[in-house]
């Protein structure tokens, strides 16, 4: 019977103590050895999954695998009891999100402002990405078949790589590119399609009449542009835009 009643007695004053046996979220308070409330203390945890979730939602593309590793949280101190939230930002300018991050925390008890923490992390994002299928040179214009689409590690790369094969064709090389090596915009120029003395037909259209004559190239010229073409028959220069490699029209 005594047994019995010693133990009422040491339930009840824990229970009046106020004694926290878990502290599973932010909500819960922590307590000192005298049962006063004094604070609570975030754990790391929660911000690397606020960190995640940061980078992942800001990562539009499919087929991506992120992985976080020398995650570090600095200025992360006691604060008061209550619902926390925390509200993430780039500290930078600068968008990129692979390599070495740092965001900004800001910390709220109860919807008011509390502290700024500091979150990095290294971020390795694997992508996939435009290679080289064959040795290519300089100069040469670039078709499908150079090139093939290999996932790889897109934090230790230039930032102006190559992800779609369409970026590629059809621009020329500014210097020689080894057999699977990563394509960047930086090694790529517009290619002329036409080029000084090329023949080419000139089209003209207006009102439904479509008119055609043969003419030669007086200068290289690019996909869209005006260039300065010889009308054959007439000899008279003009400026024509360019269809393709073949054709250049008028525009009235």
């Amino acid at each position: 019977m005594m047994k019995f009643v010693c133990s009422v007695l040491l339930l009840t004053c824990l229970l009046l103590s106020g004694f926290a046996f878990e502290a599973k979220s932010f909500d819960t308070v922590e307590t000192s050895k005298t049962g006063n409330p004094s604070g609570q203390t975030i754990p790391e945890s929660l911000f690397q999954d606020a960190f995640g979730e940061y980078i992942n939602s800001r990562i539009e593309k499919d087929n991506i695998e992120i992985i976080i590793s020398k995650f570090t949280v600095t200025g992360n101190k006691m604060l008061p009891a209550g619902e926390v939230s925390l509200k993430l930002f780039q500290k930078e300018r600068e968008e990129r999100l692979s390599g070495y991050v740092r965001l900004i925390a800001i910390v709220s008890v109860d919807n008011l402002p509390r502290t700024e923490v500091t979150l990095s992390g290294w971020i390795d994002v694997f992508d996939s990405v435009v290679c080289a299928s064959r040795r290519l040179n300089k100069g040469e214009v670039i078709i499908k078949n150079d090139l093939y689409m290999a996932k790889k590690n897109i934090s230790r790369l230039h930032p102006d790589i190559l992800t779609d094969i369409n970026q590629a064709v059809g621009l020329m090389l500014k210097h020689d590119v080894k057999e699977n090596d990563t394509l960047k915009e930086g090694m790529l120029k517009r290619a002329p399609i036409v080029n000084r003395g090329d023949m080419v037909t000139i089209l003209a259209e207006m009102g439904g009449i479509r008119v055609t004559a043969p003419g030669r190239i007086m200068e290289k010229g690019y996909l869209g542009e005006y260039i300065r073409v010889q009308n054959a028959v007439s000899k008279r220069n003009i400026n024509a835009r360019v269809i393709n490699d073949s054709t250049v029209m008028v525009d009235f």
